[in-house]
């Protein structure tokens, strides 16, 4: 991909291309819910939704909050990651990279002296990518289940 791409918060004439992302990255959620969980966030000004914007279309997305706790931090303001994504074409050019850092100066703007995230082993891309931005893994857990016979 050659165009230029811009990060900017989310703009009103996002808002459908931005939900279509909430899919990519959700599959499996109902897709009302996406839809309603979005306009809450679209209208909270602490819960900023951050778009990588290819000339008009939207590439990438990063939702972001402050917590007041997360494992491995030290502090009660903490920058979180709610959702990431970038569309598999424009993977491997730093714009997740540049979507994070945004989130991250908004983060410290807010007075956050940390930033955190988390994943599941539904997205086995995520571990690395969080690694290439100086993020540590705090902890992997991984549960089991058996149905016992009679």
């Amino acid at each position: 991909m050659t165009e230029t791409v811009t990060i900017h918060r989310l703009a009103p004439t996002d808002h459908a291309a931005w939900i279509a992302l909430r899919r990519a990255l959700w599959p499996d959620a109902d897709p009302a819910e996406l839809g309603e969980e979005a306009a809450t966030l679209a209208a909270d000004p602490m819960q900023p939704v951050f778009v990588a914007d290819a000339g008009g279309e939207l590439c990438g997305m990063l939702e972001a909050s402050i917590h007041t706790s997360a494992p491995g931090c030290r502090t009660d303001r903490i920058g979180y990651i709610e959702g990431w994504y970038v569309a598999p074409a424009w993977r491997k050019q730093g714009i997740g990279g540049r979507l994070v850092a945004a989130a991250e100066t908004w983060a410290r703007a807010q007075g956050c002296t940390e930033m955190a995230s988390d994943t599941t082993s539904d997205y086995p891309l995520s571990p690395s990518a969080h690694a290439r931005l100086g993020y540590r893994e705090i902890h992997y857990e991984i549960f089991f289940a058996k149905e016992l016979s009679s």
